[in-house]
């Protein structure tokens, strides 16, 4: 090789945006530092090279493979009029056209391929053909030339249009010298047949995520200095590219910490045990048989049972036998996984042999977790959200799934089997990492179809599952399963067990079902109710007696009209009132403010005669305990919730927990307005209004038992044979919200990646204007509170840190009722020119709306899609409130609940 005639050395890679170094950094000099990133990764990472070697090479042959893959991932930048003449108008309306990664693909199908397998500098494994060979190595040259975070675009003109000749004998010369770098004899050790082609399907996802993450950490020119002078390929890859590969991935954390060899459930968690005794499921998972993986483990037993405990303890273990390297905590909202991530960190360092492991809150504002943490916790902010390991991977929420312990919400890791940018790179993280999802019974149908697919993905790669659940149907028990052990070879899913606490173990060997003794029974009574009115009176009466009292209501809306009544007639002080209509601040104020009254560690004279007015929000992280509650009917695994958090600490006697539900009165053959008359609200909450009246009917037998009744009601209310108990003046009614959940899982199943394909850009998700939603339901837009005073524009919230108030002063609405700013003159034009420079993204990702305070309250103006402008007022006591100018104009009541307001909290029903 003689590296002053190479013609590939005219190409640059990377351009250099600071005047002190040099200009360009040589196409092929980058080639090769992502190459070597690659390698490293590879050579450093047992778990990474376990799940690769489904394609059946030898350690050393996968690494020059992925290797070479790695060096020719740039190859359409050799397109002199798409990228080297980059920034030049003749470049701009090319580069606009076709991305280079595209070019490189089309490249290789076009022409690289045939020239390489026609003058023999590359042959594989077997003789085959060029036809057969590109069935072979097209799955993976897609996954190289797709390392911008999507599979190449297929489409397109003719190469001709985007290469000169010269670009092509540079291409061709490049890829030649770097076979031959890697090989020396040429022959690439991959072989064809349906199998093995198959395999390399299978294993692309993967590697896919590997040369997006290679690519991102050779692209950092701190680690990786540019240079133009010339080099022999051999001497840069060896001198300069590994040495620079070797510290950058040990700084930012990619090499993963070895597990720790403690298993014991005690050793994990000595802050719990021995105070307490491990639970029949804990100690059975401290000790049980693992056998041969892939594992797939569901736990089901009662909220505050310590499945947490349990499933990390578990996972553990898989970690030990090397079944994982970390664990990823997938959880259903933003607050429950706050509430996970300060449970895990203190456990997260026994599960490693030393602190260089990775601990990372994945969710869209975990830069907010200090100071959330410090509200709740009444400490000051000086420890900033600083996970351990490299903050490298916590600045990204797609790099944060690479972490060795990740908590975050279930979205991140759906996220990874949709068509969306960078999707491998979360499937890479995933695919090293034990799987937990947590309260599984919360997706609903279309959030349960992505499920299975991300588990049908999870299992194919061989990595491990465990789900949690209180209150999970057998049938979908059975789905979860079966999806799980779609791809894997031999593994059975024949499920029988019927009972609760219920632990399910599906692996290679049998499926195994057991079912453990049940903690202490609690007895709740339940009590049925048809008029509001005798449900207000028992709170009144409750609070007389010195009782703490919960009342829910399925809309805010309705708990805001409870909230004014019955603060009209208790002392002043009393009752309090909590939804997410708040903003951030004020709602932080409000559970640190519920837990001191309502907590595990509040005392007699905090509780005593306090009501809290709530949604559903109060299902959600809260560790609360009432003595008296009363609940708008809702599903019967909400109801069983809520039930949970009555008497739910010792606190002496207290008598015989209860429960009044507000419902419709229960008859046998009720019309389809039964449920939506008495709450017109709710029953957009919850449109399964059969559903409901056989949770009625269930819950007029007087009692429930927690958990012994937990499992028997869940069947009763969404198992298999459940329909049959509707009546049939609700069977159309059941019948069309059973369309709508169809409708949605199909919509999930269409939405979904497929794994047989490989990584490739199949169907129409991929497209640059297609979105794909990990939730379905009506986009909703943050609007940032401001207060105007005629001078200056300030957040609503305090804080020393402008950024932070800003962020604490947020509050989500849905995009129908406000979707954009409306336009401002004048002094306040200029005032929130300076207010936007203030915020951390400029105001790019937020509705701002500026208050003013007149006649009593706060208000200002927004619009809605079509400019329609609507009046938004706020105050800190009852939240949030929308309405319309022209019905605030006709004189009706500025808070009544006639007028439009935003969206009700909405939950996931089955």
């Amino acid at each position: 090789m003689d590296p002053p005639t190479s013609l590939y050395l005219h190409y640059w890679g990377k351009k250099s945006r600071d005047e002190h170094t040099p200009a360009f950094h040589l196409l092929p000099y980058h080639a090769l530092d992502v190459a070597a990133v690659g390698r490293l990764l590879l050579r450093n990472d047992p778990m990474l090279r376990e799940r690769l070697s489904i394609i059946g090479l030898e350690e050393q042959d996968l690494e020059s493979v992925i290797g070479l893959l790695l060096a020719v991932h740039d190859t359409g930048k050799f397109s002199t009029p798409a990228f080297q003449r980059m920034g030049s108008d003749f470049s701009a309306e090319y580069s606009m056209r076709r991305h280079h990664a595209d070019l490189g693909y089309r490249l290789w199908r076009e022409h690289l391929w045939k020239k390489a397998t026609d003058e023999g500098w590359i042959t594989l494994k077997g003789g085959a053909d060029a036809d057969n060979g590109w069935r072979i190595v097209d799955p993976l040259l897609k996954l190289s030339c797709g390392h911008h975070g999507r599979p190449p675009d297929e489409e397109g003109t003719s190469i001709n249009d985007w290469f000169t000749d010269e670009d092509k004998h540079a291409a061709e010369e490049f890829v030649r010298d770097c076979v031959t770098l890697f090989f020396d004899d040429g022959l690439l050790p991959l072989s064809g047949g349906r199998e093995n082609i198959q395999a390399i399907k299978k294993a692309s996802w993967i590697i896919a995520g590997l040369c997006v993450l290679a690519d991102w950490i050779g692209s950092d020119e701190r680690y990786f200095p540019f240079r133009e002078d010339i080099v022999d390929l051999s001497q840069y890859l060896t001198v300069t590219a590994l040495p620079n590969a070797a510290k950058a991935v040990r700084e930012k954390g990619a090499i993963p910490s070895v597990p720790s060899q403690e298993r014991r459930i005690e050793d994990l968690f000595p802050e719990i045990f021995p105070k307490h005794t491990p639970t029949p499921i804990q100690a059975h998972v401290s000790s049980c048989t693992l056998g041969e993986g892939p594992h797939l483990f569901i736990i089901e037993d009662a909220t505050g049972s310590g499945k947490t405990e349990a499933a990390i303890t578990l996972a553990h273990r898989l970690m030990a036998a090397g079944e994982g390297q970390g664990i990823y905590i997938a959880l259903p909202t933003m607050a429950t996984a706050n509430a996970m991530y300060g449970r895990v960190e203190s456990a997260a360092g026994r599960l490693f042999e030393d602190k260089t492991y990775s601990m990372v809150l994945a969710h869209s504002a975990s830069r907010l977790y200090s100071v959330i943490r410090a509200y709740l916790e009444g400490s000051d902010r000086e420890r900033r959200y600083n996970p351990p390991g490299a903050a490298w991977l916590a600045d990204n929420r797609k790099k944060a799934l690479l972490a060795q312990v990740g908590v975050g919400t279930i979205d991140q890791a759906l996220l990874g089997i949709l068509p969306v940018r960078h999707q491998s790179l979360r499937l890479l993280g995933l695919s090293r990492n034990v799987l937990i999802v947590d309260e599984v019974h919360a997706c609903d149908p279309y959030m349960h179809e992505l499920l299975q697919r991300l588990l049908e993905f999870h299992g194919a790669m061989g990595g491990s599952v465990i789900l949690l659940s209180a209150t999970l149907p057998a049938n979908q028990r059975k789905q979860l399963a079966e999806s799980f052990a779609r791809r894997i070879p031999g593994m059975g899913t024949e499920l029988q067990a019927d009972g609760y606490p219920l632990l399910t173990h599906v692996s290679r060997s049998a499926p195994e079902e057991q079912v453990f003794p049940m903690a202490r029974q609690r007895r709740i009574a339940v009590s049925l109710t048809a008029s509001p009115d005798e449900a207000d009176a028992a709170v009144i009466a409750a609070t007389q007696k010195g009782m703490c009292v919960c009342r829910i209501r399925n809309t805010v809306d309705d708990a805001v009209a409870t909230w004014r009544h019955l603060s009209e007639i208790l002392p002043q002080g009393t009752v309090r009132l909590f939804h997410a209509r708040f903003t951030l601040g004020d709602r932080l104020k409000i559970e640190k403010e519920v837990e001191n009254r309502f907590g595990k560690d509040s005392t007699p004279e905090s509780r005593r005669g306090q009501v809290l007015v709530a949604t559903q929000v109060v299902e959600q992280s809260l560790d609360l305990d009432f003595d008296f509650m009363v609940s708008d009917l809702a599903p019967i695994d909400r109801i069983i919730q809520r039930a949970g958090r009555v008497h739910r600490h010792d606190r002496g006697d207290r008598g015989t927990p209860q429960i009044m539900v507000l419902t419709p009165r229960i008859t046998d053959n009720p019309n389809e307005q039964w449920f939506s008359r008495m709450f017109p609200g709710g029953a957009a909450v919850y449109p399964d209004h059969a559903r409901l009246w056989l949770t009625a009917k269930l819950l007029s037998r007087g009692e429930i038992e927690i958990p012994g009744d937990a499992h028997p009601f869940i069947e009763a209310v969404f198992g298999d044979e459940s329909e049959e108990a509707i009546p049939a003046t609700l069977h159309m009614l059941a019948a069309k919200v059973r369309g709508t959940e169809s409708a949605d899982a199909s919509f999930a199943a269409q939405n979904a990646l497929r794994l047989k394909p490989g990584y490739s850009a199949t169907g129409e998700g991929w497209k640059d204007d297609v979105r794909t939603p990990t939730r379905l339901g009506e986009p909703s837009v943050t609007l940032r509170l401001a207060r105007w005073d005629d001078e200056r524009i300030a957040p609503w919230a305090e804080d020393p840190d402008l950024r932070v108030a800003w962020d604490l002063s947020q509050v989500s609405v849905r995009e129908s009722q406000v979707a954009t700013a409306t336009d401002h003159t004048g002094p306040l034009a200029g005032a929130m020119e300076k207010a936007i420079a203030s915020m951390h993204d400029r105001g790019r990702n937020a509705v701002i709306v500026p208050l003013v305070f007149e006649d009593g309250e706060w208000t200002g103006v927004a619009a809605r899609k079509l400019g329609q402008k609507v009046r938004v007022r706020y105050n800190s006591e009852q939240g949030l409130a929308i309405v319309r100018k022209e019905a605030e104009n006709s004189g009706h009541d500025r808070l009544g609940s006639d007028m439009e307001r935003i969206e009700n909290d909405t939950v996931n029903s089955r």
